[in-house]
């Protein structure tokens, strides 16, 4: 599994090369445009651990951004709501739980992003 103390780790991972934008949980998956579902799936475990859950956003068609040939998986947190087909996921986390949710680690990020902003102006 990749470090989570530095901010963004790139490996090279089943021919693919991976990007991790640590504070935001994302990960970039680069391949030649022909990458399997299975794939994908065994480059996640590889990189966050067979227990973690991620997904992947498919946006309004007037919001996508298709510029190159790369994957976006973004890590849930244990408390994150995803749609799990076998009945599984949490129902409800503990507020040390919510500080990994996606939602939190984004806000988070942002606000983090900003104050540097600001200390360099």
């Amino acid at each position: 599994m990749l470090g989570k103390e530095q901010t963004v780790d790139i490996s090279y991972v089943l021919g693919c090369k991976v990007t991790v934008i640590n504070p935001l949980g994302h990960m970039i998956v680069e391949h030649d445009g022909d990458i399997t579902w299975d794939t994908l799936q065994e480059i996640k475990n590889m990189t966050w651990g067979l227990g973690t859950a991620a997904i992947e956003v498919y946006p309004p068609q007037a919001d996508v951004v298709n510029s190159m040939n790369a994957r976006h998986l973004w890590r849930l947190g244990s408390g994150d709501f995803w749609p799990d087909m076998l009945g599984k996921a949490a129902s409800g986390c503990t507020a040390e739980q919510g500080k990994d949710m996606l939602e939190a680690r984004y806000t988070k990020a942002w606000i983090d992003w900003a104050m540097i902003g600001r200390k360099t102006a």
